[in-house]
């Protein structure tokens, strides 16, 4: 499944801190962090060492991973693999 721009949203962020942003999709959260360039029709927006709150579903169970932008060089965006959040 392809990344789709209107299921990011940025949720904070101010001075140095960088921004944190939250997506959520249909697809495994592993999926999305793992694949670079996933994220690359939002690298406008996205800076190196903004964090990202995905939240995904694998089958019919929700799932969630928190990561961060590990670069962005304009057109490349890779990810952390993160970690998985669990109840």
């Amino acid at each position: 499944m392809a990344f789709v721009r209107s299921d990011l949203c940025r949720i904070g962020g101010s001075g140095n801190g960088g921004s944190t942003w939250q997506y959520t999709t249909t697809e495994a959260t592993s999926a999305v962090v793992a694949d670079t360039n996933y994220f690359a029709n939002a690298a406008a927006e996205l800076s190196a060492g903004d964090i990202l709150l995905v939240i995904g579903t694998t089958g019919s169970t929700p799932t969630g991973r928190i990561s961060y932008v590990e670069s962005n060089d304009g057109t490349t965006v890779v990810c952390a693999a993160g970690t998985v959040i669990t109840a």
